[in-house]
């Protein structure tokens, strides 16, 4: 399970009146308000995680020119970001789960990004069936953390998908990532700071080369929680550690200064 938002990100009920949500649902902001998305109360929510991701990419990973894919878009919350908080276009949303698919066609009309948006329905182990070979610069991915037998699998088939490897696993990830990229095109991923050695290793056996980590903790002086990591097809060998990304300013709930600027 990734980091929590704090339910105050939930948006006013003056607001609602703009895009009403459906019964059972919520209409939240992040980013200043630049990005709304709508989620299910009961169905999976998407973490602070793909906030950090997003703006990962974009700040330690390097300027995101070119074709992007986000596998496993969930609600679309990575592309709707760099869409419309961080300017970019050609963003695409693979997303296997129909409810989840259809949440994240609704929020991209909701923030008006049909032009820089687009969606896929599809499973990521069959990339090849869906786009050809080497046409993305980059891909994004907040895959599941969990192994099949680590931790209780929820009852929720939707929040099960999304936080255990049961539709797909690592190596699934690297390999659709291998497939979509082009030589030098880039992945960037948010995993468990626990699983880093096991991350490293199956994608350079996947010819995906660690360039950037950047290890996530909750609080100075914690062991990390997260790692956010680029890495380069084609690339060799050599990896940048940048600076540790702290999400919780000394012992206080609110959020560090940088990791303000990026919720807003």
């Amino acid at each position: 399970m990734g980091i929590l938002l704090p339910e105050a990100l939930e948006w006013p009920r003056s607001r609602l009146l703009e895009f009403r949500p459906d019964p059972g649902e919520t209409l939240d902001a992040v980013c200043g308000g630049e990005v709304k998305v709508l989620q299910r109360r009961r169905g999976y929510r998407f973490t602070l995680d793909p906030i950090l991701l997003a703006h990962f990419a974009i700040y330690e990973g390097g300027a995101l020119r070119g074709r992007l894919m986000d596998l496993g878009t969930g609600c679309g919350i990575i592309p709707l970001i760099l869409a419309r908080r961080l300017g970019c276009d050609s963003l695409t949303g693979l997303e296997l789960q129909p409810r989840l698919f259809s949440l994240a066609e609704r929020n991209v009309h909701l923030n008006r990004c049909e032009r820089a948006v687009s969606l896929v329905r599809g499973d990521l182990r069959s990339v090849d069936r869906l786009f050809p070979k080497g046409s993305f610069a980059h891909v994004l991915c907040n895959p599941p953390y969990r192994t099949r037998d680590q931790g209780r699998i929820s009852t929720d088939m939707e929040k099960a998908l999304a936080r255990h490897e049961i539709a797909c696993e690592l190596r699934d990830v690297a390999r659709s990532a291998a497939y979509l990229l082009r030589c030098r095109g880039s992945l960037c991923l948010v995993y468990p700071a626990s699983r880093l050695s096991e991350l490293m290793a199956v994608l350079s056996a996947e010819k995906l080369e660690p360039r950037i980590a950047r290890m996530v903790h909750s609080r100075a002086g914690r062991p990390a929680k997260l790692v956010l990591l680029q890495a380069v097809k084609g690339a060799p060998a050599g990896l940048t550690v940048m600076p540790p990304l702290v999400i919780h300013a000394d012992d206080e709930q609110a959020f560090s200064r940088e990791v303000s600027a990026m919720v807003g």
